[in-house]
């Protein structure tokens, strides 16, 4: 009788909350819409035509084919080697010195292709991408290119821009080459190897710097050391996403200094993805929670 009662609590709390849930949402998208300031407010507009599913024929084109690259790499039964430099799961509690030298182990593609960016965050980057209109791209944690393909699509959609993307290991590298060639896509790049071997030279090749993606290295010190890093090479109004800010209490933390950093002028908590934008312009911090 009481565990009935309990799930009639749990349900009746339920409708209640999101509701909140979605008014808050609605007001913070609305406010973002509004702003005066043009970097968020096509942030905002990305969302909210993300969120209402609003894509013209091109796009829903350009997405369509890359869902299908992704169902057919999920559909892999194909077994490769990998070198993981990053920080495994939540619960590895790898060490700095087995992040540097990369942990080695065999994986099937399909597995691999899982841990790319679902269809709804990657709409998201490629509504941004069309909204902010960027020209220099840079991603962290290529994977099998799927999230890199939905940038490099919405810059072509552009007609200007270019994303270079990083990837750690070799042969997953070479699966998002794969990519890549399969859509014919001539304005994106992969550059292989360890991040702290290999991102100095991406950021002077690609300064100034008008987007960043890091969703290769979720590990607090990392985060913070590479928002550091890119810091001189980025453009005089920037966005920066990070991904999976809550997937650890240490990513979680990563991305709490990176909203109190005075160097940040607005950040947009998307609770999966931060957005920080980093505009001179600006002479008051703003911060958006929108709780998607």
């Amino acid at each position: 009788m009481i565990s009935i009662l309990k799930k009639m609590l749990k349900k009746g709390l339920k409708l209640p909350l999101q509701f909140v849930r979605r008014h808050n949402l609605k007001r913070a998208l609305t406010h973002l819409t509004l702003h005066h300031n043009l970097k968020l407010k096509a942030i905002g507009a990305a969302i909210q035509e993300s969120l209402a599913h609003n894509l013209s024929s091109e796009e829903k084109q350009a997405i369509s084919l890359i869902e299908k690259r992704r169902n057919f790499l999920l559909n892999s039964d194909k077994k490769i080697a990998v070198v993981d430099y990053g920080a495994g799961s939540p619960n590895s509690n790898r060490t700095k010195k087995e992040m540097e030298i990369g942990v080695q182990s065999t994986a099937l593609v399909s597995e691999i292709t899982a841990a790319s960016k679902p269809q709804f965050w990657a709409t998201i980057l490629f509504k941004m991408i069309r909204k902010l209109e960027p020209l220099a791209c840079v991603e962290l944690g290529s994977c099998v290119g799927i999230s890199a393909s939905y940038q490099a699509s919405a810059l072509k959609i552009n007609g200007k821009g270019y994303i270079i993307t990083l990837e750690g290991s070799d042969e997953i590298a070479n699966i998002a080459k794969d990519t890549f060639e399969t859509f014919g896509i001539k304005n994106a790049s992969v550059v292989t190897g360890p991040f702290h071997e290999t991102l100095s030279g991406v950021f002077e090749t690609s300064k100034p710097i008008d987007f960043f993606f890091n969703d290769g290295h979720h590990d607090h010190d990392a985060v913070i050391r590479y928002f550091n890093q890119v810091m001189p090479y980025l453009s005089d109004a920037a966005v920066i996403i990070f991904d999976d800010i809550s997937w650890s209490s240490g990513m979680r933390k990563a991305w709490m200094e990176i909203e109190n950093n005075e160097r940040v002028s607005a950040s947009i908590d998307l609770n999966t993805m931060g957005i920080a934008l980093i505009d001179k312009t600006m002479n008051t911090k703003e911060r958006f929670k929108l709780p998607l």
